[in-house]
């Protein structure tokens, strides 16, 4: 949980040091043997400094990941060109990924964030369901729930694990893979939108 305004500068600064703190104290040993006093003394700041801005050092990794995932890596859009209805399109930023590998592994394999993610992504069906409410029955608005629930979960998933392993599938074979696993709208529930997943290379 996040305690001070992101919007100042020196408050960016200081989150800035005890990032780059933390990133180095992770080269040197295990995560979780690393202290909020050795972040502390990496970054010259004083421990209430740190709890001016974190709870935690799961904090720190979490809000690069969060910021990371909104700004850079992730795009979470509705697709224009469906005839039928408009579908739920996931874009991730290959290009980013590649240039920050080294970063988004390190925390990603080690600080057991990735279940904290997903945590954080039951909450996406409610802010993507809500344009389609006036214009899907009842029973179709809660199996939209349920399905971009599992299909973005799953998704972000089989992607962590894509990422993680170095990504061992060509980034065009992968994205094929990834969507042949996504559910047709035309199988059951036409007017259901459907998970599209796109990799951008820019």
């Amino acid at each position: 949980m996040q305690k001070s305004s992101s919007n100042n500068r020196q408050v960016q600064r200081t989150r800035s040091w005890i990032f780059e703190a933390l990133m180095i104290l992770m080269d040197e040993k295990p995560y979780k043997k690393i202290t909020v006093s050795d972040i502390t003394e990496k970054a010259g700041i004083a421990r209430q400094t740190f709890y001016h801005n974190y709870d935690d050092k799961d904090d720190v990794v979490f809000e690069y990941v969060k910021n990371t995932m909104h700004t850079d890596l992730l795009k979470i859009e509705t697709n224009q060109d469906s005839k039928k209805q408009n579908d739920i399109v996931l874009t991730f930023n290959h290009t980013y990924m590649v240039k920050h590998r080294d970063t988004l592994k390190k925390i990603l394999s080690t600080a057991d964030i990735e279940n904290r993610i997903l945590r954080e992504v039951q909450g996406l069906p409610l802010s993507l369901i809500k344009p389609f409410k006036g214009k899907l029955s009842r029973e179709e608005y809660l199996i939209f729930r349920y399905k971009i629930c599992y299909q973005i979960t799953g998704c972000l998933r089989v992607f962590l694990d894509w990422f993680l392993t170095d990504m061992p599938l060509a980034v065009d074979k992968f994205v094929s893979v990834l969507n042949a696993m996504t559910i047709p709208k035309e199988v059951l529930y036409r007017n259901i939108p459907n998970i599209v997943i796109r990799i951008s290379k820019e």
